[in-house]
């Protein structure tokens, strides 16, 4: 199994155990995010989807400062007109990276959370937050709509319309245990917690079949826009695409013969 631990552009990639870690790690600027990071974290995402042996992605930073967001310095300067450069790839349809990754993603959240910072945190599938992080998705103070579109279109069917109004149109600062009440967050924990429970909880699901780990988040995903009858359609036809799968007989055999299951993913 893959192990291996390397730093591009303020962003740390390690993959232990069958579970990829993303660190953010640019405290001096509170983990504001260059369009170089933020390319790195596509890329690095990429990595840990096509790696056969990562199972689960947990991105999360330094401790104290999720992700203040862009660093502003960098969209001052911005020619809206010819943007060019590394800001292509925010533009060109890949800012959704981390709902696409076919591998299930964890957001582990401490400190705040703020602009592209809280929007990534949206596109994870689960987040866990610790006592001390704030959520804003402060865009309307900078004459912006949520930039990655997380934020309109993800937090609704997270949080439902009128939390998300209340959200996005006030940019109001909101703690761990209001984003847990409204069912942002999944769990709330000190932070000294916060890496393991993490990691826990990537274990637990690392410990499914792959084969049908990825599958159910495309199906959960594509559940928010289908009609029932289509989304019936599409799953009958991911259901025996799993029935035919070595995975299943592994795990059918490993419950009669009552031992752990070795999925293969196939």
């Amino acid at each position: 199994m893959t192990e291996m631990t390397e730093m591009t552009e303020n962003i740390h990639y390690e993959v232990r155990d069958g579970i990829a870690t993303m660190t953010i790690d640019r405290p001096e600027k509170r983990n504001a995010l260059s369009y170089a990071m933020y390319n790195a974290l596509i890329d690095r995402t990429a990595e840990a989807d096509a790696d056969p042996d990562v199972r689960v992605v947990i991105l999360t930073a330094v401790p104290g400062q999720f992700c203040a967001g862009t660093d502003l310095t960098e969209l001052r300067d911005v020619d809206i007109d010819d943007p060019g450069g590394d800001r292509e790839e925010f533009r060109n349809g890949k800012q959704w990276y981390l709902s696409d990754c076919s591998k299930p993603v964890i957001a582990a959240i401490d400190g705040p959370a703020a602009g592209l910072g809280v929007e990534l945190a949206t596109l994870a599938d689960i987040r866990i937050a610790s006592t001390r992080a704030r959520f804003s998705w402060i865009f309307v103070r900078r004459g912006l709509v949520p930039d990655t579109g997380a934020g309109t279109w993800a937090l609704p069917r997270i949080v439902g319309r009128q939390h998300a109004m209340h959200l996005v149109l006030s940019a109001e600062f909101i703690d761990a245990a209001h984003a847990k009440e409204i069912g942002f967050v999944l769990d709330v924990v000190e932070p000294e917690d916060l890496a393991a429970r993490a990691r826990a909880l990537a274990a637990q699901i690392a410990l499914g079949s792959p084969f049908a780990v990825t599958r159910a988040k495309r199906l959960l995903n594509m559940g928010a826009s289908q009609t029932r009858d289509e989304h019936l359609s599409t799953h009958l036809d991911v259901l025996t695409q799993c029935q035919l799968s070595a995975d299943h007989r592994e795990g059918v055999m490993a419950f009669l013969e009552k031992r752990p299951a070795r999925f293969t993913g196939s």
